[in-house]
This record gives C-alpha cells, structure tokens and sequence, in this order.
C-alpha cells in the first residue's frame, strides 16, 4: 500500500509481512527490549504515523513524507509530533519526547526519497534500551542480508498499528531494480533497493524506519512498490547520500 502524508491518513514505519500480502515487515518476529536500541516510533497530534532511527541523544531521522502533506516538503509545526523510543510495546513504556526542530535535506531528487532531520525538545536519555546507530559511509553491497523493523500495520484494512515492534531482513539489489517503467530519473543514486521474497518486506507503517547493516543504519524505509507483500523490491533512502548533510545539521 502506498504511503500517504496527509495529515488524517498518516501511517506508521516499517513492519514484515507473515501471513499475507498486506501483513506487517514480512519474514518477522517479535523483537525483545533491547534488540533494537536505535529503533523509535514517530506519533502527530497523538496518533503514531511512522517510523524512525536515534543518531544521537537529541537527534532522530525519518523520511521527509513522515513531516509533511502528500507532495510537499514544507514540514508541519514540530511541537504535533513526538518520538517514542526504548520500548517494543508500541502503547506502553519508553521514553516520549517532544520534537523541537524538523530539518529537511532541500537535496533529494524525488520526494519519497527525502530526508527529515528532528532535533528533541530535550536529550534522549541513553541505556541498554535507548542508543544511537552509527550512519553509514556508503550503501552495503549488493546481495547481502539487512535488517528491518518497525510496527506497521498488518493489514490495509485495520485502524491501529501493530502493537510489538516486528523485526525481519531484507537483501540488497542493484538500484535499477527499484525503477518503474515511468520514473522520471534514470538513476537515483539516493535510493537503495531491497528486495525479498513474496510476503516479506516493509509495509503501511513502516515508512522513516531503519535499515541496519553491520550494526550501522544504511537506510529508511521510503516507498513500497506495488502492494505490500508482492514481489517488488522497495525504495529505501541511502543514509550514505545524505550523511554529510546530516553531519552538518548536528554541529
């Protein structure tokens, strides 16, 4: 299912499909506290929409569709959004904090493959169940397994997100391989394309979650390709292209 931004059909971060096309990241299981330090959930005006991954105690990055209307990248006031982080339970435990600043790369080349930078209203505080993820310096090699988690919805059809936090994988292609027919660019060098097999993959929820490879935060889930579940690889945005941007920001 395809993600929308606007304000009443925000949805959640990134979830594995196991029990049909339009079920949660698929291939997943249950995390445990702890497994996944770095993972955070991203709320608006009380409702959770998306995901998102800790760089820093008072830092997160999501993907810029998570912060914005459906076709614009001016973000919405931050003090409507709240990150959640430290807990696999999507509705108890963790720490909530407030967003202060939403900061988005004016550089992307399309906007589903956007990144939002969000400063905290104050510091994440740091244990076995909350830290950072190091940012990649380049895109992991073609062919290799990542890893995926978030709390998407488990089907097109239902209102509320998936409760406890999913975690699954996801292999590497050649960027060509997220191409459409009508894409506009021949190349995006911001995109890395993963693939998996059917019933597998990020679904609505899941948008701004992370991609981890080698314990360092490779991408965020950006775009499914066709329905959740289906054969179709999907769009992640490569932290790679945008972490000297990111670096930037947080000086």
């Amino acid at each position: 299912m395809k993600f929308s931004c606007a304000f009443v059909t925000l949805l959640l971060g990134c979830s594995m499909v196991s029990a049909g096309p339009q079920a949660r990241v698929a291939g997943g299981e249950d995390a445990v506290p702890g497994q996944l330090p770095y993972q955070a959930a991203l709320s608006i005006g009380g409702s959770y929409n998306c995901g998102a991954a800790i760089i820093a105690e008072r830092y997160a990055l999501t993907a810029l569709t998570c912060v914005c209307s459906a076709g614009k990248d001016t973000p919405w006031a931050p003090q409507l959004f709240m990150v959640t982080a430290g807990t696999v339970d999507l509705y108890n435990g963790g720490q909530r904090i407030r967003v202060e600043e939403i900061t988005v790369n004016p550089n992307y080349n399309e906007l589903k493959t956007g990144i939002a930078l969000l400063r905290l209203s104050e510091p994440l505080v740091f244990n076995e169940y909350v830290a950072a993820v190091p940012l990649a310096t380049e895109n992991p090699p073609v062919g290799v397994y990542v890893d995926i988690s978030g709390w998407g919805r488990t089907k097109e059809t239902e209102t509320d997100m998936y409760r406890t936090l999913q975690v699954g994988y996801a292999i590497t292609e050649a960027e060509r391989q997220c191409h459409l027919p009508d894409d506009v660019l021949e190349s995006n060098d911001q995109v890395l394309c993963l693939g998996h097999q059917r019933r597998q993959g990020v679904c609505t929820g899941d948008i701004g979650g992370p991609a981890v490879y080698q314990d360092t935060l490779v991408g965020l889930a950006g775009e499914t390709l066709g329905e959740c579940g289906g054969m179709l690889p999907e769009r992640f945005i490569s932290i790679a292209a945008n972490r000297e941007w990111i670096q930037e920001q947080m000086e």
